[in-house]
C-alpha cells in the first residue's frame, strides 16, 4: 500500500510539472501571438503610410506643374503688358 501511495505521489508530481509546462508553453504561444498581431498591425499601418505617401506625392507633382504652367502664363501675360 505504502508503495501504491509513493507511486502515486510520484506520477502526481510528474503530472503536476507537465502540467505546469504546458501551461507555460501556452503563455509562451500567447505573448508570440500578441507580438504578431502587434506587428500585423504595424505593418498595415505601415502599408496604408506608403499608399498615402504615393498619392501625396502624386499630388505634389500635379501641383508642381501647375504652379510652373501659372508662372508661365505670368511671364507671358507680364511680356505683353
Amino acid at each position: 500500500m505504502k508503495r501504491s501511495s509513493a507511486q502515486y505521489e510520484t506520477e502526481q508530481r510528474r503530472h503536476s510539472g507537465q502540467v505546469e509546462g504546458l501551461r507555460q508553453h501556452v503563455e509562451a504561444l500567447r505573448g508570440r501571438v500578441e507580438r504578431q498581431s502587434a506587428e500585423n498591425g504595424l505593418r498595415q499601418h505601415v502599408e496604408r503610410q506608403s499608399g498615402e505617401n504615393e498619392a501625396l506625392r502624386t499630388r505634389i507633382e500635379w501641383l508642381d506643374e501647375q504652379v510652373t504652367r501659372l508662372a508661365e502664363c505670368y511671364g507671358t501675360l507680364a511680356a505683353t503688358l
